[in-house]
């Protein structure tokens, strides 16, 4: 059977959740978490979906995007799943799908729930323990918007 296309509207802010399987840690490896954050930025940049604010757990991902097209953010998704998920299949010798579902998102309908959002994504380092301050957790964006991390978007870093 096939699923049902999501609804989704170019311009509108989305929260998006990608969890991993429960009896996986998909982001236990350093190398794996960078693969993941470029495929996140090529796909984003191919399929014009703004990346506004992301976080990498060790068993699934939170970010905030804009995607400019309709089918923006599922292209961006799918591109970026399937090529972790060999990935990580080869590194592993696993077999299937490392995906628990189909993603989570969710339209958000204002500013401020746009910053409550970021906040969420880049506060759960500490929600989850990983950390005590939230500037040693490298692998969500909350280091670039504090200015520690230059932004992978500017010049400089294209």
């Amino acid at each position: 059977m096939v699923r049902k296309a999501r609804q989704i509207i170019p311009g509108q802010v989305y929260y998006v959740v990608l969890r991993g399987l429960p009896s996986l840690s998909i982001f236990e490896r350093n190398d794996l978490k960078l693969e993941f954050l470029a495929w996140l930025r090529d796909a984003a940049k191919n399929y014009k979906l703004t990346v506004h604010a992301y976080v990498i757990l060790p068993n699934q991902t939170q970010i905030l995007v804009t995607p400019l097209f309709d089918e923006s953010l599922a292209r961006t998704i799918q591109s970026l799943c399937r090529r972790f998920t060999q990935l990580y299949n080869q590194m592993y010798q696993h077999k299937g799908s490392i995906w628990a579902g189909r993603y989570y998102s969710y339209a958000i309908e204002n500013d401020q729930e746009i910053l409550l959002f970021q906040k969420k994504i880049e506060q759960s380092p500490l929600k989850e323990h990983l950390v005590q301050n939230l500037e040693d957790y490298v692998w969500t964006s909350y280091r670039i918007h504090i200015g520690l991390e230059p932004n992978y978007r500017s010049e400089e870093h294209t």
